[in-house]
């Protein structure tokens, strides 16, 4: 079985409902596993999410998550702008990350046809294992 000392968490901060970071952060726990939790801002979104510091997204994951969890981690938080897919493939790489864990939001069918989903890319793209976690 592999081990997954480092795991990333690419955190969609848009998102109204972020459950699946406190999964990813069990599962980290679990492993015993440094978490790297990473925002992308897309820069076709067309704007500067106000949130995309480092120091913005702990916030972010601290308003979601028990303390008593965060406190068992080491996590390490990261943002970058680019293609969502390619730099979470980019940072996984530099960072010798062993799985990728990924939300996803379930959309219609017309929707799925239409845009492509980050989450799906980013399988694409990676040459690593990728978990995916449904949001409720």
């Amino acid at each position: 079985m592999n081990e997954f000392r480092n795991m990333l968490y690419a955190i969609d901060l848009d998102a109204e409902n972020i459950v699946s970071v406190v999964y990813a952060l069990e599962f980290a726990e679990r492993f015993k596993s440094r978490l790297h939790i990473v925002y992308i801002n897309d820069p076709q979104a067309g704007y500067r999410h106000p949130a995309d510091r480092e120091d913005a997204v702990a916030l972010k994951v601290k308003d979601v998550a028990p303390q008593s969890l965060l406190e068992k981690l080491e996590i390490i938080y990261a943002t970058s702008r680019g293609d969502i897919a390619e730099e979470i493939v980019r940072y996984a790489e530099e960072h010798h990350i062993d799985l990728i864990l990924v939300g996803h939001r379930r959309r219609g069918k017309v929707y799925s046809s239409m845009f492509d989903s980050s989450d799906v890319n980013i399988i694409d793209m990676a040459f690593l294992p990728v978990l995916v976690i449904p949001e409720t």
